[in-house]
């Protein structure tokens, strides 16, 4: 669904709706495909911890890495402007007769979002490859899912430069905001100590 061409057809026919529809077809494929999933129990695993102390420690630093996974995945939403990622924010922009609110982010930003299917790609593969014991059944959803991500990435150079220069703009930013908050708490730790001794 993310094809140029079918891009263009679901603009045509939805408008504005055009990326809520997308979301919307996304979670109901995902649903039907977790709701009649048929796991192999008698096929072999490709890999299986199943031996001490391995089989009580590995499992939960799997659980452990899922979890942080999913809370990178959920701050970079955050990040990423999720009301916009829903189609939200399309939705909200056209009613009040602001227009496409990709319009208002600069050109390398526009350019980046075409090329960026998933912004959290490095986190899915975590999720999908990290686990104590890998099934046929398993083996093919993650090798399957893996391979709709790398098709899907088209970023070179010059988004690279870009996400680099957006990086290093925020480390400035919260470098500056943490040096005046310390500046700012030590002449209230300074001011604090000259009151007492007063």
């Amino acid at each position: 669904m993310a094809t140029e061409t079918v891009r263009r057809w679901t603009q045509a026919c939805f408008g504005v709706l055009q990326r809520s529809v997308y979301v919307f077809f996304t979670a109901a494929f995902l649903q039907l495909l977790m709701h009649y999933w048929q796991p192999t129990h008698a096929a072999p695993f490709l890999w299986n911890v199943s031996r001490e102390p391995w089989i009580t420690c590995f499992p939960l630093v799997c659980f452990i890495i899922h979890v942080i996974a999913w809370l990178i995945i959920f701050s970079i939403v955050l990040i990423f402007d999720y009301a916009e990622l829903m189609g939200l924010k399309q939705v909200y922009y056209c009613c009040l007769a602001l227009g496409d609110p990709m319009v208002l982010k600069s050109q390398k930003a526009q350019r980046l979002y075409c090329h960026l299917r998933h912004p959290v790609f490095l986190e899915f593969l975590v999720i999908l490859w990290v686990l104590p014991s890998l099934s046929l059944d398993r083996l093919l959803l993650s090798t399957t899912l893996t391979l709709y991500m790398i098709c899907g990435h088209s970023l070179d150079q010059q988004d690279y430069r870009y996400l680099r220069s957006q990086l290093n703009k925020k480390f400035e930013i919260f470098s500056r905001e943490e040096s005046a908050f310390s500046h700012i708490a030590a002449r209230n730790g300074v001011g604090e100590h000259t009151k007492h001794q007063e």
